[in-house]
């Protein structure tokens, strides 16, 4: 399953509903996934970019690492691992 994954990262399904409704795994089991493949360094988290003028207006200022993760990019490429 983890190769599925990385193949459909490379095809450009970053967030956990892309991913979830493509390879037709269920939400939960796909995050446990995720994260492990986090921990291994095969994939790093996206978060929100900040804002233009900084941390005014923000809803997480003062807050940054509750950020929340808003997608995956690959680390390596499929070759690699």
């Amino acid at each position: 399953m983890i190769e599925a994954i990385l193949t459909e990262m490379q095809r450009g399904s970053t967030t956990v509903k892309a991913l979830s409704k493509k390879l037709g795994i269920e939400k939960s089991a796909l995050e446990g996934m995720l994260r492990f493949m986090v921990r291994k360094g095969m994939i790093r988290e996206l978060y929100p970019q900040c804002r233009p003028k900084g941390c005014r207006g923000c809803p997480y200022h003062g807050k940054c690492p509750d950020l929340p993760v808003v997608g995956y990019e690959l680390v390596q490429t499929r070759n690699e691992v």
